[in-house]
């Protein structure tokens, strides 16, 4: 497995900025999870550790909407509302298109959006303690159209509802 830069550019609060994502890669994978707490991906469950990601072409495609919509955030906005801003644009524009979000694209968007942080200075404890909290308001603000990955059954009430709700609140 390598380590491997991606460089994506973008207005990013009124000032043009390079933000380097350093990620694993192997097999034409990235693999995102750095941040994601396991319990997301594994239910609370799982004695192995589980690893999240997506094929190269899509992680940068991911990371990018979310770099080209920061650009609409304002100048006078934080970085982290300025980052949340271009993560919600994404989340919004994949529930247009698709009228559901699988909590497994869910992850990988909030993926996406913590490597996006960490390229932009905040601290692995900043974003650890972001991820939860990002991930559960989400689910909070589109109750009706999240649903677990293994079977599309709706998401909130689920084992995996309650489990991210644990891991938010910690």
């Amino acid at each position: 497995m390598e380590i491997r830069n991606f460089c994506f550019t973008g207005n990013i609060q009124g000032k043009t900025k390079d933000l380097i994502v350093k990620a694993p890669v192997e097999n034409g994978r990235v693999y995102t999870n750095k941040y994601c707490p396991q319990d997301l991906l594994t239910g609370g469950i799982s004695f192995a550790e589980i690893v999240n990601g997506e094929v190269i072409g899509e992680f940068i495609t991911d990371c990018q909407k979310q770099v080209i919509a920061m650009g609409a955030a304002g100048a006078n906005e934080t970085r982290l509302d300025t980052h949340i801003a271009g993560l919600m644009a994404v989340i919004m524009d994949h529930l247009a298109r698709c009228r559901r979000l699988i909590f497994g694209d869910l992850l990988i968007y909030m993926d996406c959006f913590s490597l996006l942080l960490e390229a932009d200075g905040l601290s692995d404890e900043e974003i650890r303690e972001i991820y939860p909290r990002v991930t559960r308001t989400i689910v909070e603000l589109y109750p009706n159209y999240i649903f677990n990955t293994a079977d599309l059954s709706p998401f909130k009430g689920s084992h995996f509802d309650f489990v991210l709700f644990n891991v938010s609140h910690k």
